[in-house]
């Protein structure tokens, strides 16, 4: 069954030079969020004030599995210029990277395979997996190996970073 990351319900396009993304973790789509700072999963800073495409897909965009199930999904996704950002908001401290970067693959490997001109149509494209409550990864060693990995598998940069700076 194909996705429709499009789905109208799913976007809103915003300019603001900075904004939050905020998820309930209460299956409500994440969202962005300009007041109620605290509260932000990750901060997105757009000095530039470019017009970036949010698209909730957690909650939002159906993902099935051949057997009829929901697949996992990154919280959503922030498109501009020529990048591709795909963002998974996390609010816990254990193995919060690498069950973040497993949703956000989940979303890279349907888009690859499914709409692979739109998804290869970006230069750059950004696994973000953001936590407020753990800053930085742990283990510095595993991430050389996951970071190798989406370079070569999705030609995908990974960051963990509660901050998103939009270039």
């Amino acid at each position: 069954m194909s996705v429709d990351f499009f789905k109208a319900d799913c976007q809103k396009i915003t300019s603001e030079k900075k904004f939050g993304l905020y998820d309930a973790e209460d299956k409500s789509p994440a969202k962005i969020k300009l007041t109620d700072e605290p509260t932000w999963n990750a901060t997105v800073l757009n000095d530039g004030v470019k017009q970036i495409l949010y698209t909730a897909i957690d909650n939002c965009i159906d993902v099935i599995r051949e057997n009829g199930d929901m697949d996992s999904r990154c919280d959503c996704m922030l498109a501009y210029d020529s990048t591709l950002l795909l963002v998974e908001l996390k609010n816990k401290r254990d193995s919060w990277q690498a069950e973040g970067l497993a949703q956000i693959e989940n979303i890279a490997l349907r888009m690859v395979a499914e709409i692979p001109h739109y998804y290869y149509g970006f230069n750059k494209r950004r696994a973000i997996v953001a936590n407020r409550k753990n800053q930085f990864p742990s283990f510095y060693d595993s991430n050389v190996e996951q970071r190798q990995y989406f370079i070569s598998k999705y030609k995908m940069r990974i960051q963990f970073d509660a901050e998103i700076i939009i270039k």
